[in-house]
């Protein structure tokens, strides 16, 4: 699915800064800021909560909501974080 201009939030609804481009959006983790990419195509990474992409700084765990009618996506961690927002 392509989400180009997509309004990127975290999980509590708060925009936050990435880069989505066709079917990849790239962001910093919540945690420790490493950068992410993470697919929202079926079965890749960060797709959805059995596909998770992974932090290579500190191992945190998000995956995507996608919203197509709304053209709105949310990267959630998991597990939850308790706030995610800077």
């Amino acid at each position: 699915m392509k989400i180009t201009d997509f309004l990127i939030m975290d999980a509590n609804g708060n925009k936050i800064d990435a880069d989505a481009h066709g079917n990849n959006v790239a962001f910093c983790c919540f945690t420790c800021r490493h950068p992410i990419v993470a697919v929202s195509l079926e079965n890749q990474r960060g797709s959805d909560e059995q596909h998770p992409a992974s932090c290579k700084g500190c191992g945190v765990r998000y995956f995507l909501d996608v919203r197509p009618r709304a053209e709105k996506l949310y990267i959630h961690p998991d597990p939850p974080m308790p706030d995610t927002s800077f």
